[in-house]
């Protein structure tokens, strides 16, 4: 029987690894769509004050102004451009607002630059969404073979299992009453309202471009934020569950161990957890299973009485077939022989 140090190394290592590809994401992909939307609202920001600003500062009344016949023109057309970005938008909301807007006849300088701030934020939304669901579907089948492939390892003897099938469902699949996808939408949405309630005051108060550009770039920077620790959150929602059905698969593990990483950013919640042991039964999200907070880095190990041999357990089985896992098997090779060779 392997020891309990060993079960910890092994499925820390492919816990790290899914942290890796979150953190990359986060520093690559996300931060690009942020700065891509930031740089369009800037851009949308400085047009505005290039038409309708003097000395570089812009009056609230001026700013209430309706559109003339060829500015709502060029704007309707901005919004169509808008409607293709829309297309596939989750849930058609953005399709609505954008459909309420179009039909208007009277619309001023001001609500045209509130509808551009939303857009630039909507088409955020939507790659941020497409994004996050590749990155989960991949954290998902990566910790769901890899942990069944250590615990085959560790026991020395494997057992036939069910292929991971509907990931994309099960990924997005609600925990805690939302999904992912609502996530970004209810973070992204309260984005869009303060900057345009913040833009809104700025002109009020007739502050330069560069102030108003200042106040852009915060906010993005606390949405940018806000970010990280969603997806860091589904991240490890989603790594967890794939290692608990991964668990339930394998033939043998009956038990978790609830396994915390201790350091200076632990929270308190977590250290009093560490190395409490459930059943699989017993199994509760955001009580006695990670994540139990937002940018939780805990995550659980199979866990074994030290009087039950697993390797027993499997032979006596009758729910498949049996085979030996040599020690020395790569991951590469188990793969190929036991999940695409089937």
């Amino acid at each position: 029987m392997k020891s309990a140090e060993y079960w910890a190394k092994r499925i820390e290592q492919i816990h790290n690894e899914q942290f890796r590809k979150t953190d990359e994401y986060i520093a690559t992909e996300l931060k690009r769509e942020y700065d891509r939307a930031m740089a369009s609202i800037k851009r949308d920001m400085e047009v505005f004050y290039q038409r309708f600003a003097l000395n570089n500062e812009i009056d609230f009344a001026e700013a209430r102004k309706l559109l003339n016949s060829d500015q709502l023109k060029e704007f309707k057309m901005s919004l169509e451009e808008f409607t293709e970005l829309a297309k596939n938008n989750p849930d058609g909301r953005w399709t609505q607002i954008l459909n309420n807007v179009y039909y208007k006849v009277r619309v001023s300088r001001l609500q045209a630059l509130l509808i551009q701030i939303e857009a630039a934020i909507q088409a955020l939304n939507m790659k941020q969404n497409e994004q996050m669901t590749n990155l989960l579907i991949d954290i998902y089948n990566d910790s769901y073979y890899r942990t069944i492939y250590e615990i085959q390892k560790g026991v020395g003897i494997g057992i036939t299992f069910a292929k991971a099938e509907n990931v994309k469902k099960i990924v997005q699949a609600p925990w805690l009453e939302e999904n992912y996808s609502q996530r970004i939408w209810k973070d992204n949405a309260r984005l869009v309202q303060i900057l345009q309630t913040q833009i809104t005051q700025a002109i009020i108060r007739g502050d330069s471009t560069n102030d108003t550009a200042k106040i852009i770039a915060d906010r993005m920077g606390v949405g940018y934020r806000a970010a990280q620790r969603l997806v860091r959150t589904e991240a490890s929602h989603v790594q967890n569950e794939a290692s608990f059905e991964a668990y339930k698969a394998s033939g043998v593990v009956r038990k978790y161990e609830f396994l915390a990483t201790l350091d200076s950013r632990t929270s308190e919640t977590c250290r009093l957890m560490d190395n409490k042991v459930f059943t699989l039964a017993e199994k509760e999200v955001g009580v006695n299973f990670p994540p139990l907070h937002s940018n939780c880095r805990s995550t659980t190990v199979p866990y074994f009485d030290d009087e039950i041999d697993p390797g027993e357990r499997i032979a006596r089985g009758k729910d498949g077939k049996t085979f030996m896992v040599p020690g020395d098997m790569s991951y590469q090779r188990w793969y190929e022989k036991y999940v695409e060779g089937n």
